[in-house]
């Protein structure tokens, strides 16, 4: 699967998008977000796990080939800006999504406000907004602080620290691009005190939350918490690799992606309608599937 990237007009902004030419009609568009000053290559992997399907992955502003951002913004423009980015390249279709750490929080501000949009969502290592035990403290510190994501060399010794599993990881960290202190910093402003945990309960599209056991950087308990407020949502969660697993070892959560994504209506969940809770190498948690 190539990708080409190409500015779009999204909403109130330009933004660097990058699109496959390949993707055909047969399945909604995919519509994939990604962490804190990370750049469309490094969901390239992950992406190219859904052959046949047209993928977008946009640059924030300040980020990969994004110009710097005007003004600060908030996540609730951000998601009609990608709303509108969506609608732009497929008029009037609705489209899945999928945000990893700092996108999972924009795919969740945009699941309670344009629902009519979304049909499926993936919430992947990411937030609710409300505050619970940091997993390493001084590691969150290092990726709120700008400076940290354009230097290279601290921004490479960042993402190694949070690949368990480091051998898996050398090829992301080839396809990382330094974003701008402007990038960053609207990025770290957007997700300050951003929260819409009491609108989850009506979101009304099917919902997969993924995390990692020895995530540092968002525990796994914060995804468990979303799962509250989401309660027919399913769960799955890899046993190691850190919070960068899903990107730097998409082969072991594309196939529990790809049933979910190729669902229809909610024939997936079973006849009484329960979610889903496993794990991968082992068995399920709940007793309704393993991973």
């Amino acid at each position: 699967m190539k990708f080409h990237n190409s500015r779009i007009e999204a909403g109130r902004r330009t933004l660097n998008v990058a699109t496959n030419a390949d993707g055909s009609g047969a399945m909604p568009p995919l519509l994939l977000l990604n962490g804190i000053g990370f750049n469309t290559a490094l969901l390239e992997g992950l992406a190219q796990g859904f052959a046949g399907r047209r993928i977008v992955i946009p640059d924030m502003p300040g980020c990969g080939g994004s110009p710097d951002p005007a003004l600060p913004y908030a996540m609730a423009c951000m998601a009609s800006d990608m709303t509108a980015m969506m609608d732009t390249l497929y008029p009037g279709e609705a489209f899945d999504c999928l945000g990893f750490s700092w996108g999972g929080a924009l795919a969740q501000q945009i699941a309670v406000q344009a629902q009519n949009h979304l049909r499926r969502l993936v919430l992947v290592s990411t937030t609710s907004g409300v505050p619970l035990p940091l997993g390493d403290a001084e590691m969150v510190a290092r990726l709120m602080d700008p400076r940290e994501y354009t230097d290279p060399r601290r921004m490479s010794r960042n993402l190694s620290a949070m690949l368990k599993e480091g051998g898996a990881g050398a090829g992301l960290l080839t396809r990382l691009a330094a974003p701008t202190p402007s990038g960053v910093t609207g990025q770290i402003m957007a997700l300050a005190g951003w929260s819409v945990l009491p609108l989850l309960p009506f979101v009304r599209a099917p919902v997969l939350i993924m995390g990692t056991s020895d995530d540092i950087v968002v525990p796994v308990a914060h995804n468990r918490f979303l799962r509250c407020a989401l309660p027919s949502a399913e769960m799955f969660e890899l046993e190691s690799g850190g919070h960068l697993a899903p990107l730097a070892s998409p082969e072991r959560v594309l196939p529990r992606l790809k049933r979910f994504f190729g669902a229809v209506g909610g024939e997936d969940r079973g006849a009484s309608g329960a979610a889903h809770v496993a794990r991968d190498g082992g068995t399920a948690r709940g007793g309704r599937e393993a991973a």
